[in-house]
């Protein structure tokens, strides 16, 4: 009983850390575009494109910061062989998670503009 429920929390954890990834991403999700009710100059617009990239940058970073600390605190709650195929497949299933998160909000940016 004490490894099944030893197994079980591993799960949850390990569960409870994939959320938060997925939750982490969905903010990627915003187009990188805003469209403002009045006209604006070429160059006002460029700028406020370039302001709202570069905060969105920083979140995109700060968010892999976080996903890198999830992940590390995955490893240290199994403390499995870094070389392990199944530790191997994990990272690279977090990582197409991660990738799939940039494809959303590199769709979500291009369908604002095709709006």
């Amino acid at each position: 009983m004490s490894i099944v429920s030893d197994v079980d929390t591993l799960v949850k954890k390990m569960k409870e850390n994939i959320r938060k990834i997925e939750i982490m991403m969905k903010n990627w999700e915003k187009p990188l575009f805003d469209r403002k009710p009045k006209p604006f100059a070429p160059e006002d617009v460029e700028q406020i494109h370039q302001a709202l990239v570069i905060s969105r940058l920083e979140d995109v970073r700060n968010h892999g910061k976080e996903i890198h600390k999830l992940l590390k605190d995955t490893f240290e709650h199994i403390k499995p062989d870094k070389k392990h195929p199944t530790w191997i497949s994990y990272v690279d299933y977090v990582n197409s998670l991660v990738i799939g998160g940039l494809t959303e909000g590199i769709c979500a940016s291009m369908a604002y503009l095709a709006e």
